[in-house]
């Protein structure tokens, strides 16, 4: 068990748990190894063996990554409070190299014993097995995280640090987390991962904490589970609520002047749900160029359900629309007849700003003469907006 340079000097309790996850990971290396150990070459060196390791099992060994850079960002935590390094954790190519049987197998004696019964048609037939079994393993991994992150945005949004203070007030709610961490979850962004990985880790309501295991997660990232803290528990710390919530209670929120107030977008989507494949890839290609987009059915997806359509859901897409800086609409034969879009339309008329387009049918509409055209392009099944295009027209405002 390769533990003990790692837990030296740690604290009974920390150490117990450090030492822990250490055996539970070495017993998930296992497999791989054995697998490993029959692909190996005639003559292979520690280095052939971590690139093996690499190029079969790369989803284990970004976890690894992750897993080290976790742990290493601790330590220097630790360090800048002045006081000693916890975990001093071994970079992965070392931790790999460290494992008893990856010595054994670099050992004079089992290479001698390796060359002496290798077959060449062996290992190319064990190849092929491993790298069919993989490759299905890796893509269904990343269909998985593809759908969890499919709707989320991959741009900070300005609000960020004040969601990130309102979250940390004295006396707040358990209500009130839920809403600040649905709000935070709708980005995929470093700042945002890092918040949810310290909730995990020191948030004391349980519903929050294991909400907040699950998104890191979901997206694909190394987390550790923070067991429930012990002794008596605090009414806060076993608080739930369901956060079951309409246009009616965001139009509240919004009237009170509550973190709904500190949103700001650069661009509304006016668009047909009936367009929603296009959409996804219109606000990607918006996030590739710094952009936060406002999209009722991502945005505003804990309040404004379609069973719930009231006066509510216009007055709050009149806020939405006043809290942004410019308007993008998608057209398309659904958008040109929808009621919907004529609204949003005229209402960011009424408020004097530029409205932008992109032409999805490339049919001729007299009332676009106003609104100014962006160019776009369709590639490997992605939506491009030209950047310089919108760069450009965006300068000129």
């Amino acid at each position: 068990m390769c533990v003990s340079a790692e837990i030296r000097t740690m604290p009974g309790i920390a150490k117990r748990k450090y030492a822990g996850e250490l055996m539970r990971l070495n017993k998930r290396l296992k497999h791989p190894l054995k697998s490993l150990s029959s692909i190996l070459p005639e003559d292979f060196s520690a280095q052939t063996i971590v690139s093996e390791f690499q190029k079969y099992y790369p989803l284990l060994w970004n976890e690894m990554l992750e897993r080290y850079g976790n742990y290493k960002a601790k330590d220097e935590f630790l360090i800048s409070q002045g006081k000693p390094a916890r975990y001093k954790p071994l970079e992965p190519t070392l931790y790999i190299k460290s494992l008893p049987q990856v010595k054994l197998w670099l050992s004079s004696g089992h290479k001698a014993k390796h060359s002496e019964h290798y077959n060449e048609n062996k290992r190319n037939e064990n190849l092929k097995t491993l790298s069919n079994k993989q490759t299905i393993s890796v893509i269904k991994y990343n269909e998985r995280v593809q759908k969890n992150t499919d709707t989320l945005q991959y741009v900070e949004p300005l609000y960020i640090d004040a969601f990130i203070a309102a979250y940390h007030q004295k006396g707040i709610t358990t209500e009130n987390k839920v809403e600040i961490f649905n709000e935070l979850k709708k980005y995929h962004t470093p700042t945002v991962n890092e918040f949810f990985s310290k909730l995990n880790d020191a948030e004391r309501n349980q519903q929050v904490r294991l909400m907040a295991f699950k998104q890191v997660q979901s997206i694909g990232k190394y987390v550790k589970l923070r067991k429930n803290f012990k002794g008596t528990k605090k009414t806060y710390m076993i608080e739930s609520c369901d956060f079951n919530m309409t246009p009616v209670d965001l139009w509240n929120r919004i009237e009170t002047n509550n973190i709904q107030n500190k949103k700001h977008y650069n661009f509304f989507i006016s668009h047909s749900l009936f367009d929603k494949n296009e959409v996804k890839k219109v606000i990607k290609s918006l996030n590739k160029s710094g952009y936060n987009v406002y999209c009722d059915w991502t945005s505003d997806n804990d309040f404004l359900k379609r069973d719930l359509v009231s006066e509510y859901t216009k007055m709050i897409l009149q806020k939405r629309l006043e809290q942004s800086e410019y308007i993008l609409f998608v057209k398309s034969k659904n958008s040109l007849s929808s009621d919907w879009v004529k609204f949003e339309l005229e209402y960011f008329q009424e408020l004097g700003r530029k409205i932008f387009y992109i032409d999805l049918d490339k049919s001729i509409d007299i009332r676009l003469s106003e609104f100014v055209k962006l160019d776009f392009e369709i590639d490997d099944n992605k939506l491009e907006i030209n950047d310089i295009t919108l760069y450009y027209v965006l300068d000129v405002i």
